[in-house]
């Protein structure tokens, strides 16, 4: 008897050591999910500087997410989401799906940038996110996902944002738009919770989808898939460059085909 008690001791001892070290890591293991997923999601680099869970509350913040551009474009980030703040329904942080009343963004910055072969950092992100979502997909991985703590988020609002466009064919020229903000409900609710992954792929789509409405009121798209020396021999074609107009005159006209 006194062998089984010493047994049973043993093991909630090692229950108990287990918890503790849980809660006291809970914000370093929430670090890791967020880089290690999101990473993943988008094919760049994420990384995040700080994450403060507070249990008893349900209350925590998320400082300094990146989330890296694609190759091939000047700026390391294509976004960097600022202050995250994030409310979670603590009924559930033993159950799966866990519930989040509430997530928000706050003042993030995206940098939309076209480079001189006439593609933009969003395409090259949407199809990094469209690889990850076929990849998804394999039978292994569903029964992966199917074992993983999942999620509901009941609200989910970006606000604030603005996007520094950057086009070569301009020659380096910025220009900032203000984004409108987002606002989605109950992710994950009609699935039975949404995988970390597949939250960051909804998150990255819609704010994808954002900025491109955003930007093209600006007139992007018509620098999209030609590159800046070919948009500027078009551009020089239109204005007489190859009729014998005036390197004056050309230069100007340039100048006001280009926005400058």
């Amino acid at each position: 008897m006194k062998k089984v008690l010493i047994g049973v001791a043993a093991v909630l001892v090692v229950i108990v050591g287990g918890l503790i070290y849980v809660f006291s890591s809970l914000d370093s293991i929430v670090k890791d999910a967020i880089q290690t997923y999101g990473s993943q999601a988008t094919k760049t680099t994420v990384s995040v500087d700080s994450v403060k869970i507070t249990l008893k509350s349900g209350e925590g913040a998320i400082a300094g997410l990146n989330v890296g551009n694609a190759k091939g474009f000047t700026d390391p980030n294509i976004f960097q989401l600022g202050l995250i703040s994030t409310k979670i329904d603590t009924s559930t942080v033993t159950e799966n799906p866990v519930v989040i009343d509430e997530l928000v963004i706050r003042d993030p910055a995206v940098f939309y940038e076209i480079n001189s072969a006439g593609l933009s950092n969003i395409d090259a992100l949407k199809k990094n996110l469209g690889l990850s979502g076929k990849q998804g997909s394999t039978a292994e991985e569903k029964e992966e996902s199917g074992e993983a703590v999942k999620m509901i988020i009941r609200k989910l609002v970006v606000e604030g944002g603005k996007a520094k466009v950057l086009i070569a064919a301009l020659g380096g020229k910025e220009q900032t738009v203000t984004l409108p903000a987002i606002r989605l409900t109950d992710i994950g609710k009609k699935s039975g919770g949404a995988t970390a992954m597949e939250v960051a792929q909804i998150l990255s789509n819609a704010m994808l989808k954002n900025v491109k409405g955003s930007v093209a009121k600006i007139g992007v798209n018509q620098y999209l898939g030609k590159s800046a020396d070919a948009f500027k021999k078009g551009a020089m074609d239109k204005i007489g460059g190859t009729t014998g107009g005036s390197p004056a005159d050309m230069g100007g006209a340039l100048k006001g085909l280009l926005g400058k």
